[in-house]
């Protein structure tokens, strides 16, 4: 079969040597393996928060009891202490963040204001701005229902303490079950990091297809009694394959020499990089069929993947961007695979990651599809 023959030669172009074998299959595989397992390990480390709780009254408490129950902050309350002291213990390393519950925090929201908790970190990160915007929601949670009962002439501390019981057991509920289902989009840059990997691997060899059209090698082939559709899927085969190898290797690599657990099976995650593999082809391709040279291939290229993958969750959560930010995250492919990521580790099945996937394949499938027209070389460049 032509296609096969096609994606034979170019599976051969890529490992052609011992060399070739190893820069382009080995190194990167190992290298990202690495980053991936250096990630992996500081994302578990639990921060270390210190909370001075200078409120007298209850809700101040309410506050420290909620931060404590969350397994992913290592939560130490003290009784005493100054903001200097706290800062000085933040800058030596101490301890990664500071929380100051105002000593009239309880006294505001009893008169109805809103209070406002000082948090000290040393820089931003993605922890502290999720554990920042949740202090925040927190106490706008505690504000509103002062609030509601003050409309209605109610609001004591007993009725207070009542509304609020029944907010945090409701509360509670559902956040047992987006814990469960946030794991990868909460950390997000190992499964981004490969992402970003494949795209990467595949604008390499889809600059074979460019080089065999600046040269005229395509053009020729267009000439020989071979229909367009299995010249293109003869590229799509090789680039599969050799795209296949790279992350079979990878995934190895990453799960079993150097321990990375995504919450699910090392074959699920392999299967949905496969997926992605196919969309990155894609889009690739219809990359590669708006330009006319291998540099501007690599010029364009990366200014498609980087806002794409920013756009899409790889490196931050997307529930921290703006909402219009978040529903343009839906029109890229890296956002469907996060969430398909992220369903699968918080136990979801099979049937779960159905309508991410399908979404991702339909990516791939107008991809595809745009790439092998777009392509294919001009007439006049096959007549000539």
């Amino acid at each position: 079969m032509p296609s096969l023959t096609i994606a034979q030669l170019l599976i051969r172009r890529v490992l052609s040597t011992r060399r070739d074998v190893f820069m382009s299959l080995l190194l990167p595989a190992f290298v990202l393996a690495g980053i991936v397992a250096l990630f992996a390990s500081t994302t578990d480390t639990e921060p270390k928060i210190t909370i001075l709780n200078q409120d007298k009254g209850s809700y101040g408490a309410m506050i420290g009891k909620q931060l404590e129950q969350e397994p992913k902050y290592d939560i130490a309350t003290v009784a005493s202490g100054s903001d200097e002291q706290l800062k000085q213990s933040i800058e030596d390393g101490d301890i990664n963040a500071a929380i100051i519950i105002p000593a009239d925090y309880s006294d505001q929201l009893i008169a109805g204001k809103s209070p406002s908790i000082v948090f000290y970190r040393m820089n931003e990160q993605l922890w502290n701005a999720s554990l920042a915007l949740s202090l925040e929601a927190e106490t706008e949670r505690m504000s509103h229902a002062a609030a509601l009962l003050a409309q209605n002439n109610q609001l004591t501390k007993e009725s207070l303490d009542e509304l609020l019981a029944t907010v945090h057991e409701n509360r509670i509920a559902t956040q047992a079950a987006d814990m469960q289902i946030g794991e990868t989009i909460a950390n997000p840059e190992v499964i981004g990091l490969m992402l970003l990997f494949v795209l990467l691997l595949v604008m390499r060899s889809i600059s074979l297809i460019m080089e065999d059209r600046e040269h005229r090698t395509m053009a020729r082939m267009f000439t020989a009694p071979v229909r367009g559709y299995q010249i293109a899927l003869g590229n799509f085969l090789g680039i599969v394959a050799v795209g296949t190898l790279q992350l079979f290797i990878m995934v190895c690599l990453c799960c079993y020499l150097f321990g990375y657990d995504p919450g699910f099976s090392p074959f699920m995650l392999f299967l949905l990089l496969e997926c992605f593999l196919i969309t990155s082809v894609g889009l690739a391709s219809a990359i590669a069929g708006l330009v006319r040279n291998s540099m501007q291939l690599s010029n364009i290229g990366n200014l498609v993947i980087t806002p794409t993958c920013m756009l899409g969750g790889c490196f931050w959560p997307i529930s921290i961007m703006p909402d219009f930010m978040q529903k343009l995250a839906n029109f890229t492919p890296q956002k469907w695979l996060l969430e398909a990521a992220d369903r699968l580790s918080g136990g979801g099945s099979i049937s779960t990651v159905a309508v991410p996937v399908l979404i991702i394949l339909l990516f791939a499938v107008v991809l595809l599809a745009f790439g092998a027209v777009v392509l294919r070389p001009s007439k006049q460049a096959i007549s000539g």
